[in-house]
């Protein structure tokens, strides 16, 4: 019996094209981007960096921009970052559908929670300018912990936290390593969320797969039958 769903953030609880596509603006104010390119261009070919190189790190995304010739001068890779902590420190953008399913799944006796890779200060202020808070019972920032996932350490606390057993808690989130593996080396139940496309092929698949966050009361629901 599930007791317990436990969320990631990133890919999974916010709209992350809508926020990157939110700050072209921002990246024109800040760098020399190119003129010719709409901001139509420029966000789709920065969503879809995202998507391909998220997992294999900012550094591939900086030099995709640059091949497709995003910046008419490229950013030292530096100052890229320092662009993205600064911007994503202060600019989310939400699925309408988030907090009311978090909330049906709590009125259904779930407990829910949120396990997120990062720093305290960056995945904080996404979830307070999510309003995301109020509607967990547990919250786990991993660099509040130095384990980060993969490692089955921080599934163990969050399950310790809750007091359930690992076959009574599902992990849903978009990165096949850190997200499915991790969790399902602790013993739980997973959920992918497919919101970038992208899969090991290496990996197992996970127990349920969805593709909106309006998907997943339905999902956990079934793991029960």
């Amino acid at each position: 019996m599930i007791k317990a769903v436990v969320f990631d953030l990133d890919h999974t609880l916010f709209d992350r094209h809508g926020t990157l596509k939110y700050l072209v603006p921002s990246l024109r104010k800040e760098f020399s981007v190119n003129e010719k390119m709409t901001d139509e261009e420029i966000g789709n070919l920065w969503c879809y960096a995202d998507d391909s190189f998220v997992y294999s790190g900012w550094e591939n995304i900086w030099g995709y921009l640059s091949d497709k010739g995003v910046f008419s001068v490229t950013p030292p890779f530096e100052d890229y970052c320092a662009f993205i902590y600064k911007y994503f420190a202060c600019t989310a953008v939400s699925f309408p559908e988030t907090v009311p399913m978090i909330e049906k799944l709590r009125s259904l006796g779930y407990k829910t929670a949120l396990i997120t890779n990062g720093y305290h200060e960056l995945q904080y202020s996404k979830i307070k300018m999510l309003s995301l808070e109020e509607h967990f019972d547990e919250i786990i920032v991993s660099g509040d912990y130095d384990i980060f996932k993969p490692d089955r350490g921080i599934f163990d606390i969050m399950r310790k936290k809750l007091g359930f057993e690992p076959e009574e808690m599902v992990y849903v989130g978009d990165n096949p390593v850190n997200d499915i593996e991790g969790a399902r080396s602790a013993g739980w139940k997973t959920m992918w969320m497919r919101s970038t496309g992208y899969w090991d092929s290496n990996i197992k698949r996970a127990d349920r797969e969805v593709d909106t966050v309006s998907e997943v009361i339905k999902a956990v629901q079934s793991m029960e039958e």
